[in-house]
């Protein structure tokens, strides 16, 4: 199997490994797509990441149960921009490590593109997201590094629109979280992770804990909380702004 691939078909997909024998048990997926694709969700420029065998950003995955979600009346199925489906926070972007803007959906037709890709020992990945944020922003690319053996950088390149109030950068994660200058700790199985706001120190990370989740529908996870950077639009000097995080432990 390669340690570094990518799939730029309907759902653009990108991996980064640390290959068969790698200590660390490096682990990366980054995606791109379209909310309203066959089963899609609402989570172009999401990504899964493991080190040392523990899943620090994850994926919430699908609802167990459907039958019960449809006899109670509750349209899962249509995919318009208003459609009940992004109600559940598994659908929309608040449940993804991804970025939203204005605290609003992001557009259901817009398809994110891997748009480069480097493979190699320390492999990138450049996603074009602009059009999942069509009204909101000017155009916006999320970069995915592996920037050491032990390390994962994403870089978000944003020009901003006249209609962009606020950025905001998540992770999901079921670990405890210990904020800290520049960034946060996180701690889960015995192992820690570094999230180091490289681009913003001056901000610090807030946790929203979505356990219990915010709708009486959604999947219920223990522990499980999303990280974010809020940036107000008013604080970025011009109309662009780079956010970069750093994910690492030595």
């Amino acid at each position: 199997m390669p340690a570094a691939w990518a799939g730029n078909g309907p759902n653009p997909v990108v991996f980064f490994t640390g290959g068969e024998d790698d200590p660390n048990k490096f682990y990366f997926g980054g995606k791109g797509g379209r909310g309203n694709i066959s089963h899609g969700n609402m989570d172009a420029g999401s990504f899964v990441f493991e080190l040392d065998g523990v899943r620090w950003s994850m994926d919430l995955g699908k609802n167990k149960h459907y039958g019960v979600i449809e006899r109670i009346g509750f349209n899962l199925w249509e995919r318009c921009q208003d459609c009940e489906r992004w109600k559940l926070i598994n659908k929309n972007n608040f449940g993804h490590s991804t970025l939203t803007v204005n605290d609003q959906l992001h557009i259901v037709d817009g398809k994110a593109s891997i748009v480069d890709f480097k493979d190699g020992a320390f492999p990138e990945s450049i996603l074009d997201m602009s059009p999942v944020f069509e009204g909101q922003l000017k155009s916006v690319t999320r970069r995915f590094k592996k920037s050491g053996p032990r390390s994962l950088l994403i870089e978000d390149d944003i020009v901003l629109s006249e209609n962009t109030d606020r950025l905001t950068w998540q992770f999901i994660t079921q670990a405890d979280v210990e904020i800290v200058d520049g960034g946060a700790i996180l701690t889960q199985d015995g192992k820690r992770l570094k999230v180091q706001n490289l681009s913003h120190p001056e901000y610090s990370l807030s946790v929203i804990s979505l356990s219990p989740p915010p709708f009486y529908l959604d999947l219920k996870k223990d522990n499980l909380k999303r990280l974010e950077l809020r940036i107000p639009a008013w604080k970025v000097q011009g109309q662009t702004a780079k956010i970069a995080v750093l994910l690492s432990w030595e």
